[in-house]
């Protein structure tokens, strides 16, 4: 059970903010390393087996990808691998291109557990009184993928027996024009509910969200943790040279623990939760 999950929204929202942004900003291989197993041990605790799927699948081929790209076109740095028609390939160009492999990654990791903890209700929840129509918005885009997704898996099994004789550009016309359509269908019909229900007037948005100590104490932290990581940034703790030769100019195990911290928060949550458990157990 995955307990970070049952936090408020808002919470949740402001760690995976602080988080992706950090990943960001810090173009530095340790930070962005452990930002990415954070995100993957996060993911394997909320997916199981179909994160390492997702790893090797997606994220490992598209680290790799990224890497090879950067140093085909990009020549900068004194180590060279290897020549080629006179053009070298070095070994800073290559470790460029796969810490930009490994922020996408890590990203894309974050995300992928921001869409498995983050409900749309949740996202309602946390922007409905401050901005009620950019919430629903926002919500609905977030459904729209996997809804798209499901309904043409429903159109492919319905019209596999009766497209069986046409070519494979038929039946993939045939099945995205009754995509369309069924879309289009179902936003009147959205629409339509929306009105009936009184979309558009003065309404008050209902929550089951409440905020207690425990949420709040996450969001100081993650505030916290993330003014700390920007102010070493900006003091320049967290650099990283990549060319002319790789070096890293000054190492503070302070911010890359803070930070550390800061990923693997959901994990840290669970973990103590486990232990406050065990403990009440055994008094039993």
């Amino acid at each position: 059970m995955d307990r970070f999950s049952k936090y408020n929204p808002k919470a949740s929202l402001l760690f995976f903010a602080s988080v992706i942004v950090l990943t960001m900003l810090i173009f530095n291989p340790v930070y962005l390393s452990l930002s990415l197993a954070g995100g993957l041990l996060y993911s394997i605790k909320l997916k199981g087996k179909g994160a390492a799927g997702f790893l090797f699948k997606l994220v490992l081929p598209l680290i790799l990808l990224v890497a090879a790209f950067n140093m085909l076109f990009v020549h900068t740095g004194e180590t060279v691998l290897f020549s080629l028609l006179d053009t070298p390939f070095t070994a800073e160009s290559l470790f460029y291109g796969f810490n930009q492999g490994v922020m996408l990654g890590a990203v894309i990791m974050w995300f992928s557990c921001y869409n498995s903890t983050v409900t749309a209700e949740g996202l309602m929840s946390a922007f409905g009184k401050r901005a009620p129509n950019i919430a629903l918005v926002f919500s609905m885009v977030l459904t729209f993928i996997p809804r798209l997704k499901k309904n043409l898996a429903e159109i492919e099994d319905a019209r596999m027996l009766a497209d069986s004789e046409k070519s494979k550009m038929k039946k993939a016309l045939n099945n995205l024009s009754a995509l369309v359509s069924m879309t289009l269908e179902e936003s009147i019909e959205t629409a339509d509910s929306m009105k009936a229900r009184g979309f558009g007037g003065k309404r008050n948005p209902y929550s089951k969200y409440r905020f207690s100590n425990k949420d709040l104490a996450v969001m100081l932290f993650c505030a916290l943790s993330f003014a700390a990581v920007i102010a070493y940034k900006a003091a320049g703790k967290t650099d990283f040279i990549f060319e002319p030769i790789i070096s890293m100019p000054e190492v503070s195990f302070i911010c890359i623990t803070v930070f550390a911290v800061l990923c693997l928060l959901p994990l840290i949550i669970d973990f103590a939760e486990d232990i406050k458990w065990f403990y009440l157990k055994q008094k039993i």
